[in-house]
């Protein structure tokens, strides 16, 4: 893919943005932030072409992508730069994921993985094309794989073991429960993802420190220095996994009081830990001990925070000055090519990080922060966020190139083709035409 405009003037103008705010008095006019939009594009398509690189490199009979979380959640960004660029170039993309995974997910069929959230976290994109083309089938394997989970995250007794036993896994799916809930207007997935969040929170959450402990395992260990091993971006999933619910739970639902009590307070705590890079580091509670800037849990923390001050759910005299900073300090970040660098890899701790360390999951918090820190200077948004209005059109494919000459044998297999196509459209029994009192598969 071509980039433009030029990457290091849209660099400096986003450097310039965080910083020049971010020093700003409170309370004055925030600069114009038009040059954002561009410096995401830019660093999504760096991505998708890194991604297709990668997929080059595999051995004959791999998929291009694995529907992974590691992918899935650089969908979720791409999937929201999409609503607001003019490119359709991130539409088309994402319609091509559609259909290179058949709107399936992964798993080898065992029960285990059937309710694995990793798993499941590549279901905000088929409800993303879904909102805009409304046909049913985009999402059936996706209502097929949470009604088989939702019974297990509702057991009563509560049982030993947990279905969302990793702080990691309330970004991946809940999210996607809610969002399933807000499109199909059955409450059954909001519900039964309420129950096992609360369980998750009561298993991992910290009171003293106010934040999340990676997975039960962490609770009692201690770093080195003998501080507790609280991690960055297990926190930054679940403060982004918040602001993600926010987005699809209904103003009154009777749990969403509780859910902002625990957002303000990790809020809260989350910006006591921010360096004067304007980013975090990997240990949130012992920095020295990886002294290191870490980018994936500093980009969430930007997003997470910033979309708060966009809906009124934080005081912006609070909490600009922070997102501000944490803006300048990830896109001091990016690299030569336009991906974020000093990503820590995929695992359960803190690690060191590299300049040269990325990760499609880094890009996607990055461009959720991005775009909510380009809305930064207008009014608060309501709650919920409207899903996108339907629209066919999404993610259509760049119109045909003018036909080249053809052979007479040619012309004559077009028509025959064409005649085929007729035949097909004339005479297949089409649910929505056919039936007067047709209604979706779903609720």
């Amino acid at each position: 893919m071509t980039f433009a405009p030029d990457r290091r003037t849209l660099l400096r103008a986003g450097v310039a943005i965080g910083t020049a705010a971010a020093a700003a008095p409170l309370g004055a006019a925030p600069p114009q932030d038009g040059a954002i939009l561009p410096l995401l594009e830019h660093s999504a398509k760096a991505q998708i072409s890194a991604l297709e690189a990668q997929a080059g490199d595999r051995p004959a009979g791999f998929r291009l992508y694995s529907a992974n979380w590691i992918f899935a959640t650089f969908l979720v960004g791409v999937a929201r730069l999409a609503r607001v660029s003019s490119d359709p170039a991130f539409a088309r993309y994402l319609w091509f994921i559609g259909d290179v995974f058949n709107h399936g997910m992964r798993g080898d069929g065992s029960p285990i993985n059937l309710i694995n959230a990793d798993d499941q976290a590549i279901g905000d994109t088929y409800l993303e094309l879904y909102a805009h083309r409304r046909n049913p089938g985009l999402i059936l394997p996706l209502k097929q794989r949470l009604d088989f989970t939702a019974p297990y995250l509702t057991m009563t007794p509560e049982p030993r073991r947990l279905v969302w036993w990793w702080c990691d896994a309330l970004y991946m799916a809940p999210p996607v429960f809610a969002r399933m809930s807000n499109l199909t207007g059955d409450p059954r997935y909001l519900q039964a993802a309420d129950t096992q969040w609360w369980r998750t929170h009561a298993r991992l959450w910290d009171e003293e420190d106010q934040l999340f402990y990676r997975d039960a395992r962490f609770i009692t260990r201690r770093a080195d220095s003998g501080a507790k091993i609280v991690w960055a971006r297990g926190n930054g999933w679940v403060l982004g996994a918040l602001a993600r619910m926010f987005e699809a739970m209904p103003a009154d639902f009777a749990s969403r009081p509780r859910y902002l009590n625990l957002y303000r307070r990790m809020a809260r705590s989350i910006v006591k830990l921010q360096q004067p890079d304007g980013l975090w580091r990997a240990s949130l509670l012992d920095p020295k001990s990886f002294p290191e800037t870490e980018t994936s849990g500093a980009a969430l923390f930007t997003y997470a925070l910033a979309f708060g001050i966009n809906h009124g759910l934080l005081d912006r005299r609070t909490f600009e000055p922070h997102v501000r900073r944490g803006w300048a300090g990830l896109v001091a970040k990016l690299r030569p090519d336009g991906i974020l660098g000093y990503v820590q890899r995929a695992g359960d701790r803190p690690v060191p990080t590299r300049s040269e360390d990325t990760a499609p999951y880094a890009s996607g918090a990055f461009l959720l922060a991005g775009l909510e820190v380009m809305r930064l200077g207008g009014p608060p948004a309501p709650l919920p966020v409207a899903e996108p209005r339907p629209d066919p059109s999404f993610g259509a494919p760049q119109p045909a190139p003018p036909p080249t000459p053809q052979t007479p044998e040619e012309a004559a297999e077009n028509v025959r083709r064409d005649d085929e196509h007729k035949g097909v459209r004339d005479l297949a029994y089409d649910p929505v035409t056919d039936d007067p009192h047709w209604r979706p598969l779903l609720p």
